[in-house]
């Protein structure tokens, strides 16, 4: 059997067909965000509806503008939860897991999201490490509470770790897309 020889035109074809099956993330509509939510592989639904509350998050169009939107939603959300659990801890001043986890554990989780902001244009290693340890003040008052087997439910404050933690995770990953 003789091999088939091609002509340029069917080989100008089939490079042009492996280059339209190569860039498959914009052939099917996937924006930005949720390239990135797959990245996050099992957690990539609850990524996509954390990520989808912010608008400027879902029309970013480059990864420096949708780490920016990441940090700075990521940002208001730990701040938000740290004023929740300023609030839990006056309503049950002898909960130690939560007075600790509002008064040290989330303020470390706001500061190290802050710090990621502010060196994403001066030092993107540095502001990765930042993102990384913003997770770990959520981490930790996570595992207080379910030591200490508050008098509340904790689920709410489980739910609420558990976004930070996924918050640290999409920023870490977005940043990375700078490197």
């Amino acid at each position: 059997m003789k091999p088939t020889k091609f002509s340029s035109s069917s080989s100008l074809f089939i490079i042009c067909l492996c280059l339209v099956s190569y860039d498959v993330v914009p052939a099917l509509g996937l924006k930005l965000y949720e390239n990135l939510c797959s990245e996050t592989r099992k957690y990539s639904q609850d990524c996509l509806d954390l990520l989808k509350r912010d608008k400027r998050i879902v029309a970013s169009e480059n990864y420096h503008e949708l780490s920016v939107y990441i940090l700075d939603f990521a940002i208001k959300e730990a701040k938000s939860y740290e004023v929740y659990l300023v609030g839990k801890a006056k309503k049950f001043p002898n909960d130690q897991a939560v007075k600790i986890c509002a008064t040290q554990l989330i303020t470390t989780t706001v500061a190290a999201f802050e710090s990621s902001f502010s060196d994403l244009d001066k030092d993107l290693q540095t502001s990765i490490a930042d993102a990384v340890s913003a997770g770990i003040g959520a981490d930790k008052c996570d595992k207080a509470i379910q030591n200490e087997k508050p008098e509340f439910d904790p689920k709410p404050i489980h739910t609420r770790n558990n976004e930070m933690l996924l918050l640290s995770v999409i920023s870490v990953l977005a940043i990375n897309h700078l490197t």
